[in-house]
């Protein structure tokens, strides 16, 4: 959730001023949805840390870390920023076009939500038609101004100890479930798969045997013209009009009680809006319990095998893993948002 750590990792900042930054001036960036409290203010989200942030200034800080953070910001569309209106990099989703910050503006993925979110039936098969959501008006999912939420549970911020926490949540439930999946964007800047992958090696169960980290694949079929006439810019940024056949889709770590981590490649924080028919690919898997890929070979196996009998093990593996696309499930041409 530092988005000064992430930024450097994606090519922003050059390797001298990262260091000079992350290590001489101890300096962090985190998400402001990671720091616990947020509030509706003109019409944008702030974070309390933000607003005391900006009151407090820099005064503290050298010169020279306080210019190595300045062009930082000034060069990285202010580290990510949820924040700023004038925001060129998409804060979900590193492989998308910006996106606007106003839920409501027409063109964007919020306002379609909205606009479905906000129908009658739908807010009837929810049971919303009198929830507390009304009172924000027309422009659900953006609340009022003023409203404030602080985060009381253990997840991307500090609290109480032994305040229960997602590693507890997927702990319990796994095993009461024939599958769980956990899944995460591995271009996401809002939630970064690291954290997702170290959180659920912190459940502490046992890797099955060749079930460690290692690729699935997705069958990319043509989308049609229509999709693209119809969607907004920021919807499916890697469909084209012909087909791809089988395309790496991520990574899959395959857990005992049926438990997966899976990374879609490519995508943000909503992987169904920038990564359509891979996760089309995820559900499919989660509803049928059929597996992302077949398993790898133990590392015992693996260092048993001659460089000939590797190379043959890795040539017959990948054909085996793309084969698990064709499982009479064609990938999407178009998903309804």
């Amino acid at each position: 959730m530092d988005m000064l750590w992430y930024t450097h990792k994606h090519g922003f900042i050059p390797d001298a001023d990262f260091d000079f930054l992350y290590n001489n001036c101890s300096k962090r960036h985190p998400s402001f949805l990671s720091r616990g409290s947020w509030r509706r203010e003109a019409g944008r989200w702030a974070s309390a840390a933000s607003v005391e942030k900006a009151a407090l200034g820099d005064s503290d800080e050298s010169q020279a870390c306080l210019l190595a953070n300045r062009r930082f910001l000034a060069t990285t569309s202010k580290a990510i920023s949820q924040e700023w209106p004038m925001a060129y990099i998409n804060n979900l989703d590193l492989f998308t076009d910006a996106a606007a910050l106003d839920w409501t503006l027409p063109g964007t993925e919020n306002y379609f939500n909205a606009q479905w979110m906000n129908r009658p039936d739908v807010r009837k098969a929810l049971h919303v038609e009198n929830s507390p959501a009304a009172a924000f008006g027309p422009a659900w999912p953006g609340p009022a101004e003023g409203w404030e939420y602080t985060s009381n549970y253990d997840a991307c911020n500090s609290a109480p100890k032994g305040t229960p926490s997602m590693i507890d949540f997927y702990r319990y439930i796994a095993p009461k479930l024939k599958t769980t999946i956990v899944f995460n964007g591995d271009t996401d800047p809002c939630v970064s798969y690291e954290g997702t992958r170290i959180a659920i090696e912190r459940v502490n169960f046992a890797v099955l045997p060749g079930g460690s980290y290692r690729p699935w694949f997705y069958n990319k079929t043509a989308a049609v013209v229509k999709t693209f006439e119809e969607k907004p810019n920021l919807f499916g940024p890697n469909l084209a009009l012909g087909d791809a056949g089988a395309q790496f889709g991520g990574q899959v770590v395959s857990y005992e009680h049926n438990l997966s981590f899976v990374t879609v490649h490519g995508s943000g924080h909503m992987v169904p809006q920038f990564r359509p028919q891979a996760a089309e690919q995820v559900l499919h898997r989660l509803l049928s319990g059929t597996a992302f890929s077949p398993p790898l070979a133990t590392d015992k196996e693996l260092l048993s095998m001659s460089d000939d009998q590797f190379n043959t093990f890795v040539d017959g593996w990948t054909t085996e893993a793309k084969k698990a696309v064709d499982l009479g499930v064609p990938s999407a041409t178009v998903l309804v948002v």
